[in-house]
């Protein structure tokens, strides 16, 4: 059953807060996105950094000078000298800081989830803030209707003039509601505008009407999604990956690495003169210590990642436990606030209006009735948008298109 978060109609050349267009603008320029955006591209771009080779290094060389800066020498030569990391080295150089850029990529994945989440419950506290106001406005409506009524009533000596004082007194109170929601309103406005990257106090359309379809999602499905999709997992995954090709690169630190060297010779001595020569170097990995050194580090960084992973994993479920609880639990308020508890409060007053009419009861009764329709509003609406916030970090947290919010057609 479709349950309307929005009961006013609206003229059709009004603009309204689309939910769609509003995400996507908060993808687009939400700080937060953006920096962690930037922070991956950084990474990312350190992946050549860790597996191209060094640059060559080229000297220029006056043997045997006798005068100033090399001048009257009697050998001139240009050395090139390249040193080659160990080819196994660079492989598992590049591995490691693959693995990395992957890590601050799926942070960021997480970041855009956890935040388009967050302005997902920012535009429903946004649209509930338009329905107090509105319920709060009807039934400012509806107090000054029996205030002219107990007023009338006492002025032909059908009523108190208790009656008509208290009606003053309920005037005032649903006045001052009225003012309330609209400053909440303006607070929930300017939450929107700052993830979307604006000046808290932009101007703001009211909110598209949404309706909330929600069946109970499958919890091993679930379960199943956000262990393959949630990308914070993954970054957790992948760190443990960095730190074990560590431990590989640590290893590896054992084989040597290489220098290659060529000299082109211009001398004096025709026997000597454009002659050549080649060399090739390797370093000795002496002090084992070292090495042995950084496979505890790296070691002892890999535990400490796969201890990470398994908490990350644990919090993760628990908080999808924690969603399916809250989501399970909002829509069977919804449930019975739309089909029973509101009809039934729509239906007391009317009697209760009815029989103040009549003489049959008090006017405290007439009042009671509306308390308890006004109050049983405000609990389906507040109730219905902190089902679509639920469900919107569920989301967040799957990885998945759950489609159980949508655009309403306002009755």
């Amino acid at each position: 059953m479709f349950l309307s978060l929005v009961s006013a109609v609206m003229a059709e050349d009004v603009s309204r807060l689309n939910l769609k267009t509003y995400l996507e603008e908060v993808r687009n320029n939400n700080p937060e996105i953006t920096a962690a955006s930037a922070l991956s591209k950084a990474y990312s771009a350190r992946i050549k950094q860790a597996w191209l080779p060094m640059d060559p290094v080229v000297e220029f060389e006056r043997m045997y000078a006798d005068g100033a800066l090399g001048a009257g020498a009697a050998e001139r030569n240009i050395l090139i000298r390249k040193e080659f990391r160990n080819p196994y080295k660079m492989y598992l150089r590049k591995g490691a800081a693959a693995s990395e850029s992957g890590y601050y990529s799926s942070q960021k994945d997480d970041r855009v989830n956890r935040t388009l989440a967050e302005a997902k419950t920012a535009f429903y506290e946004y649209a509930l803030a338009w329905h107090h106001e509105r319920i709060y406005a009807e039934n400012l409506e509806l107090v000054k209707k029996l205030s002219r009524s107990a007023e009338t009533r006492y002025a032909i000596n059908q009523g108190s003039q208790s009656d008509a004082i208290k009606a003053q007194v309920e005037l005032s109170k649903a006045l001052n509601m009225v003012i309330t929601a609209q400053q909440e309103k303006e607070t929930a406005a300017a939450r929107v505008n700052a993830l979307r990257g604006k000046s808290p106090g932009a101007a703001l359309a009211e909110p598209e009407a949404f309706a909330v379809n929600l069946a109970t999602p499958d919890y091993k499905a679930l379960e199943g999604a956000v262990t393959a999709h949630n990308p914070y997992l993954a970054s957790m995954a992948s760190r443990l990956k960095t730190s074990e090709k560590k431990i590989s690169l640590a290893r590896a630190e054992y084989a040597p690495d290489f220098m290659l060297s060529w000299r082109r010779r211009t001398s004096a001595d025709a026997a000597m003169d454009n002659t050549y020569d080649v060399s090739l170097g390797l370093t000795v990995p002496l002090w084992f210590a070292k090495q042995s050194a950084m496979t505890r580090e790296a070691r002892a960084e890999r535990d400490l990642s796969s201890a990470e992973y398994e908490a990350a994993r644990n919090a993760v479920l628990l908080e999808l436990k924690e969603i399916t609880v809250k989501l399970d639990y909002y829509r069977r308020l919804m449930d019975l606030y739309g089909g029973t508890v509101l009809p039934q409060a729509e239906t007391s007053l009317k009697a209760s209006e009815a029989a103040y009419q009549a003489g049959k009861t008090d006017f405290l009764d007439l009042v009671d009735a509306n308390r308890t329709l006004l109050e049983t509003k405000r609990e389906y609406y507040e109730y219905s948008a902190a089902c679509a916030s639920w469900l919107g970090r569920l989301e967040s947290l799957t990885g998945m298109e759950l489609s159980g919010t949508m655009p309403a057609q306002a009755p």
